[in-house]
């Protein structure tokens, strides 16, 4: 009983807890602005105050897929508002679509600051949400429920590279650097982590219905 209720309590903080951590960068963003601006130790007064259309889309589309995303995970949403599920999830792959048109745009942007490897990684990492959202949404068409969450754990995964990115360059680059193969590894590493786990979560969640199917035939017999 104290299990069920545990596993019954990670799930409502689920989204949540994804939520705040897809946001990681935004915050991390604004507060380096605001440091920009206001010319603290280290930053030039005014310096990357504006942000450029494909960043601004980039951010709006991010964003969107986060929250929406997140809330894709709540059981009680799926079986209390399935309408509104279906709407979030339609509305999660645009945005998902959004941020990868203009983070491929960012891409090619900063292409000659970045280096082959890390402009390669990130085209990767555009191509596999893109991926990702219309083989999920391919899978949803044709009602293989399964198949459709699995895709989309991957897409959403993804989608939070950059606040892994966080961490990884955070730390990383306190340990390893700040050239040119390290980022282009620390940012890979970021997906590349949250991938791993995404694959997991698939597998855990899979074995999950396998025992409970186990359990409902033991009781039928």
């Amino acid at each position: 009983m104290s299990e069920s209720r545990g596993v019954a309590m990670n799930a409502r903080l689920l989204p949540a807890a994804l939520i705040v951590f897809g946001l990681i960068p935004l915050i991390a963003n604004g507060l380096r602005r605001a440091a920009q601006a206001t010319g603290a130790a280290g930053t030039a007064p005014g310096e990357g105050s504006g942000m450029s259309l494909p960043v601004l889309l980039h951010v709006i589309g991010a964003t969107v897929f986060v929250v929406l995303g997140a809330l894709q995970f709540s059981v009680r949403l799926r079986r209390r508002r399935p309408e509104w599920h279906r709407t979030a999830g339609r509305l999660a792959i645009l945005a998902a679509l959004l941020a990868v048109v203009s983070g491929i745009w960012l891409a090619f942007e900063a292409r000659s600051s970045a280096g082959a490897l890390l402009f390669t990684l990130r085209l990767l990492a555009a191509s596999a949400l893109a991926l990702f959202v219309a083989l999920g949404f391919r899978a949803i068409r044709h009602r293989r429920l399964p198949r459709h969450r699995a895709w989309m754990i991957r897409a959403y995964a993804i989608g939070l590279g950059a606040a892994t990115q966080v961490f990884t360059l955070g730390f990383g680059q306190e340990l390893f650097g700040r050239g040119e193969l390290a980022v282009a590894l620390l940012n890979g590493a970021g997906w590349a982590i949250n991938l791993v786990v995404a694959e997991w979560a698939i597998r855990r969640a899979g074995h999950q219905v396998d025992r409970s199917a186990t359990r409902a035939t033991v009781v039928l017999r």
